[in-house]
């Protein structure tokens, strides 16, 4: 059978709490133990010094031994406890549970640990402050069972050593201490049911979050994004993260869908304009071809214009799947901004000169050198030098400059391609750089444009560690930049 995770949770719990319980238990139980022996022992020995006291104030005497049996028994209910009174040969001279007639035949006890200890210390201990108590735990034949034992000596009459002992059965200790061990055991079995009620409802509340969290992951497989987990604001474990987790994932797959969706309605659009007119100019072509021949040229035309155009286009597609791809990486090297960008300008000569455009670099002396990569340093200046030679005013100037600018915690080139074109409105500004994005859709078109050269400009920036931007203003011109990081070369 296979166990839930609220099952398993469950389970786990009670383990790890009857564990921590059954430790807590045995640890404590011989701790306990040992105080209530050393409490119990300790206040025996208090009470032996009072009665080693108030027997040594008797005065008793060898010549009156009926003393010595009165005064065990009259110690005996205020000591709560066995008293026993003997002389220093060990005979037994009063006892609060043996019979007078009886004190005669008990054997002697000089040979008890606890007496023959006291005996061996009477002389020092017949000052009281100084009086040394001893200790035993043995069977006692007279009473038949097992008794703990403290003895301590005391001054009877005329100076003559003497010993007070008192005893107490040990069954009554262990009757004290079993009420305390029942007690201890109680108490661990109520906070263990306490426990496994706590950690019921804590599986049951981990489970419903993992439940809902598992409902909407099955969802999110099945292409559903709409469900959300929506931790609450007090909601910081684990759990609620990953709920966040899965509702960040949910929007971020739906807004890649939806520029999937985007990105595969304009490129079948701008796939299907070119393909359309291609089609169109081969029909007439075939049809015109014998009865008109003075068209066949113009068809033609149509016809490799829209097949470079839509060569471009595939260009520019396979360049951007390129760059969005998850592992491109570029390789970062030193480069000479002043080689690549006369290199770059002198393919865009002839186009600016049938325009009358002047192109015009200013670079700093010397030209500093950046970090990235050559083959995406010229295609960035290339599409750039591009756009502004499509929308740029004819009989004017294209500038590609630069300037270096400190930034927070580095040193950066900002390179600019400016014109004196038309300008753009600022509303257009901030999407410029988006795929397939374009002020003008029929211009753009009837230039050649693609609607991807900004989009490419912006990923190969990025992945050099630069920025991009641009600046306008109607009617005076736009000014398109980037950033890149100085080499230290």
């Amino acid at each position: 059978m296979t166990l839930g995770i609220r099952s398993k949770l469950f389970l786990l719990s009670l383990g790890l709490i009857a564990v921590s319980l059954a430790s807590t238990y045995a640890y404590l139980r011989p701790t306990l133990d040992e105080v209530i022996s050393s409490r119990i022992e300790s206040d025996l020995k208090v009470r032996l010094r009072l009665v080693a006291d108030a027997a040594q104030a008797a005065n008793l005497s060898l010549r009156e031994l009926r003393a010595w049996q009165t005064t065990a028994r009259r110690l005996a209910p205020l000591a709560d406890a066995r008293v026993t009174l003997l002389s220093a040969d060990g005979v037994l001279r009063g006892d609060s549970e043996v019979a007078e007639e009886e004190l005669a035949r008990v054997e002697n006890h000089a040979s008890r640990p606890e007496i023959r200890e006291a005996l061996g210390n009477a002389i020092a201990s017949l000052r009281m402050e100084s009086a040394t108590v001893s200790v035993a735990t043995r069977y006692s034949a007279t009473l038949r069972q097992r008794m703990l034992y403290v003895a301590q000596p005391f001054a009877a009459a005329d100076g003559e050593p003497a010993i007070a002992r008192l005893s107490m059965p040990l069954v009554a200790i262990d009757r004290a201490m079993g009420k305390l061990h029942l007690a201890l055991f109680l108490a661990s079995f109520l906070a263990l049911a306490v426990a496994v009620v706590m950690s019921s409802a804590a599986a049951h509340l981990a489970v419903r979050s993992l439940r809902l969290l598992t409902t909407i992951a099955t969802r999110m497989a099945q292409g559903d994004l709409s469900p959300r987990a929506e931790p609450g604001p007090s909601e910081g474990d684990e759990l609620a993260m990953l709920g966040r987790g899965l509702d960040k994932l949910a929007a971020k797959l739906t807004a890649a869908l939806a520029v999937r969706r985007d990105f595969v309605a304009n490129a079948s659009h701008e796939l299907r304009t070119p393909l359309a007119s291609l089609c169109s100019a081969v029909e007439t072509l075939r049809s015109a071809s014998q009865r008109d021949p003075q068209h066949v040229e113009r068809f033609v035309e149509i016809i490799a214009r829209n097949a470079e155009r839509l060569h471009r286009l595939v260009e520019d597609l396979l360049d951007l799947s390129r760059i969005e791809s998850p592992g491109f990486r570029l390789s970062m090297v030193a480069l000479p901004v002043e080689e690549i960008a006369q290199h770059v300008l002198s393919l865009f000569q002839p186009r600016a000169e049938s325009k009358q455009i002047v192109l015009t670099c200013r670079l700093p002396s010397p030209a500093p050198h950046v970090l990235g990569e050559r083959r995406a340093l010229e295609q960035v200046l290339s599409n750039l030098l591009d756009n502004a030679l499509k929308y740029g005013s004819a009989a004017s100037e294209i500038v590609l400059g630069a300037e270096v600018i400190k930034q927070t915690e580095r040193t950066m080139l900002r390179i600019a391609v400016s014109d004196r074109g038309p300008g753009i409105s600022a509303e257009h500004l901030p999407r410029l750089f988006e795929r397939f994005y374009r002020v003008d859709t029929g211009r753009s078109r009837a230039l050649g444009g693609t609607g991807l050269g900004l989009a490419i400009v912006k990923h190969l920036v990025e992945a050099m560690h630069g920025e991009v931007g641009v600046e306008s203003t109607v009617g005076q011109g736009s000014t398109f930049w980037f950033t890149l990081p100085l080499s230290e070369r």
